[in-house]
């Protein structure tokens, strides 16, 4: 009698308490830096895992734009994601980022079959990812300041010429 309700308690136990129990994330980032020749900015973010019970999960990213995305493994406890945007919608600040864990994804994709909203799925864990504003070069073109400058000298040397010869 004992045992059948042992056994009960500890799976709603592990269930209550998620597969990986709590995690936790160090994160480092990256963004493009200079974008005058570009037509969209890289983000990177590469995070360190540690859950409670030391698993090592698949993982799966959702970015605010409702994209989701497989989180890379790039070495023991070590993930990395990375997405890509127009620089005219590009800018600086922090990007909230919803992992999920293999259960989470599946609860995702259901949530988008059935048309619900995926903000609904409870995540393994939320990162927030700085992201800093590219260098998209000078306000002034070179172009245009010379011909504005040699439109000037132009100006200069005719209305000279004029007073010198009247």
């Amino acid at each position: 009698m004992y045992r059948p309700m042992f056994a009960l308690c500890l799976v709603a136990a592990v269930c209550a308490t998620g597969a990986y129990g709590s995690c936790k994330a160090t994160l480092s980032a990256f963004s493009t830096q200079d974008a005058t020749i570009l037509t969209q900015l890289a983000h990177v973010a590469e995070f360190t895992l540690q859950c409670s019970n030391s698993a090592q999960p698949s993982l799966f990213a959702e970015f605010p734009c409702g994209k989701v995305v497989p989180v890379a493994k790039v070495g023991d406890s070590k993930y990395q994601v990375s997405w890509v945007e127009d620089i005219k919608q590009g800018s600086s600040g922090n990007v909230q980022v919803r992992l999920f864990d293999e259960d989470g994804y599946a609860g995702v994709r259901k949530a988008q079959r059935d048309g619900d909203k995926v903000s609904s799925v409870k995540s393994l864990l939320d990162i927030t990812v700085p992201t800093k504003g590219a260098y998209k070069g000078p306000w002034i073109k070179a172009e245009l300041l010379a011909a504005f400058l040699v439109g000037g000298v132009a100006y200069f040397a005719f209305s000279t010429k004029s007073k010198v010869q009247s």
